[in-house]
C-alpha cells in the first residue's frame, strides 16, 4: 500500500457520568475513490493494540459509512445515522457480539483530503455501554 493522505484520528469514548477516555493517533494511509463511495486503507500500530490488522473506511455518497477491519481484530461496522448495527468482533483473546448505535455521522471528503465525524454507542454482549466520538482528519501527503 503506498500512502497518499495523513490520518489523525481522534477518539473520546465514555460511559456513564464518566469523564471521557481521549485518544489520538496520527498515521499514513492511502485515499482513493471507488464507484459510489471514498475509500481510506490504513496499517492499525502498536498504540491501538491492534497490530496486525488493517482497516478499510468506507464513505458512501449517501452517508453511510462502513469500517472493516482484518488481520488480528477482523470486524465489520456500519454506521448510519438513527440505525443499530449487531456485529461479532474477532480477538486474539476470542469473539465479542458487538451492537453500535449510530447517532452522528458526517463527512466531507475530496483528493485534497476532509474529514470524518462518528457519533455512536457500543455495548458488548448486551452490557458495557460505551460511548464513542470519532474524528478523522485526512490531509494530502506531500513528499
Amino acid at each position: 500500500m503506498q500512502p497518499n493522505v495523513l490520518l489523525t484520528i481522534s477518539g473520546r469514548q465514555w460511559s456513564g457520568d464518566e469523564d471521557p477516555q481521549v485518544t489520538k493517533l496520527t498515521t499514513e494511509g492511502r485515499l482513493s475513490r471507488h464507484a459510489d463511495a471514498w475509500h481510506i486503507v490504513y496499517d492499525e500500530n502498536p498504540a491501538t493494540g491492534m497490530e496486525g490488522t488493517r482497516t478499510t473506511l468506507q464513505i458512501f455518497d449517501d452517508g453511510i459509512v462502513a469500517l472493516a477491519r482484518t488481520g488480528t481484530h477482523a470486524m465489520r461496522l456500519t454506521f448510519q445515522t438513527g440505525n443499530r448495527h449487531i456485529t461479532r468482533m474477532n480477538t486474539p483473546y476470542g469473539d465479542l457480539d458487538v451492537a453500535v448505535y449510530t447517532s452522528l455521522v458526517q463527512s466531507r471528503i475530496s483528493q485534497e483530503g476532509g474529514f470524518i465525524r462518528l457519533g455512536y454507542s457500543i455495548d458488548f454482549h448486551h452490557h458495557d455501554h460505551v460511548n464513542t466520538r470519532l474524528d478523522v482528519a485526512i490531509r494530502q501527503l506531500t513528499h
